[in-house]
């Protein structure tokens, strides 16, 4: 799977600690690296676990009930839990500046917000808006929601700043709900969609630019913005624009059945992580590093199976291949990755600082690190 958030689903209410509502914990054995691992919920497609300031929060379904959902946090260090909340159908989260954002379907193109202690659990302020919320992210002190529509709450109290149902150029729709869809910095929002990229003015939800191209399938990746330009995968290329108004710097392809699964910059380059299928029995994935400057290609790590998700921060990248490998990397220039291999295919990765978090459909969560 690529880097994407499944569309989940959220009434609220705190219940004792772990079992309720998770399945028996699957008698995998722990892969090297590993910290500490839970019982998590079940889920066809979770939501990649989300962390903030020593927590980390897993989400799935209850009992298999697109309708009825769960959300458990437990400390990043010691894997002991912290809280547990029921939910119903569940359209996104996200956590930052610890606090727990959560998404809950409350009709055809309206959602409820939720804001959560990450350390407690204690709900902070609700909010209804007219967007199902499937993709979020927070800047600024605003919390910002996505599909069908675009919101700006206050991230202190919840209350709206403004609210679009669409601009000239897009209409907000998330396919897919990608984690990485809709992003934010002190300039704008940025909302990645099937024809490019467009930038909405933080202040007021007006449209302040829009990239275009003539040739673009769909952003498969980002927008990602860092310092005066973003990144976006999609196409199999990945583009730097500027974020003043838009243009493209550089522009590079990977070549065709190329996929773009997760990006991160460095000091002097950027990481891309990319799934490609050049023969029907030959399949591979690729991290290569570019120059920041023009795009162009300095080194490559090649892995044995599609590269199929990656997750970001600031002092690491970390990518999940389809036969179940786990891969820490800071450059491919330098061949620093240090990975390990879980017992299963079928999980959705995140991360924090250097910690990975892999979630299994069948219902674990693993924490892992690299070694020293």
């Amino acid at each position: 799977m690529p880097s994407r958030r499944s569309v989940l689903a959220t009434a609220v209410g705190v219940l004792p600690s772990v079992s309720a509502g998770c399945a028996s914990f699957p008698r995998f054995r722990d892969p090297a690296g590993t910290d500490w691992s839970a019982p998590v919920p079940e889920s066809g497609i979770p939501a990649p676990p989300v962390a903030t300031e020593g927590v980390v929060v897993a989400s799935g379904r209850h009992n298999g009930d697109l309708e009825e959902s769960r959300l458990i946090a437990f400390d990043t260090g010691t894997g002991n839990q912290q809280w547990e909340h029921a939910l119903g159908r569940m359209t996104g989260l996200v956590a930052a500046g610890g606090t727990v954002y959560v998404g809950e379907k409350r009709g055809a193109n309206q959602s409820r917000v939720l804001a959560f202690d990450a350390r407690t659990g204690a709900q902070r302020w609700t909010q209804t808006v007219a967007t199902l919320s499937s993709a979020m992210t927070v800047a600024n002190e605003t919390l910002y929601t996505a599909n069908g529509g675009l919101a700006a709450l206050e991230t202190a109290d919840g209350s709206i700043r403004w609210e679009q149902s669409r601009i000239a150029e897009t209409d907000f729709t998330v396919v897919a709900a990608p984690d990485d869809q809709l992003a934010a910095d002190d300039g704008a929002v940025y909302f990645g969609d099937v024809d490019g990229v467009v930038a909405i003015s933080p202040t007021d939800g007006t449209a302040s630019w829009s990239w275009r191209p003539e040739q673009w399938e769909a952003t498969a990746v980002g927008p990602v913005p860092v310092d005066d330009a973003i990144y976006v995968g999609g196409s199999g290329d990945v583009v730097a624009l500027d974020a003043t108004d838009g243009a493209a710097r550089w522009r590079t392809p990977f070549g065709r059945g190329a996929e773009i699964t997760g990006v991160r910059a460095t000091e002097s380059s950027l990481l891309v992580a990319e799934s490609t299928d050049s023969a029907p029995s030959d399949m591979f994935g690729t991290v290569y590093e570019l120059s920041l400057e023009d795009g162009s290609e300095w080194y490559e790590i090649r892995f044995d199976a599609p590269v199929t998700q990656a997750a970001s921060t600031t002092a690491t990248l970390v990518v999940g291949t389809d036969d179940g490998t786990v891969t820490w990397t800071n450059g491919a220039s330098f061949f620093d990755r240090y990975e390990t291999s879980l017992p299963t295919k079928d999980f959705r990765l995140g991360a924090a600082g250097k910690q990975a978090f892999a979630q299994t459909t069948e219902g674990t969560l693993w924490a892992l690190s690299p070694p020293e």
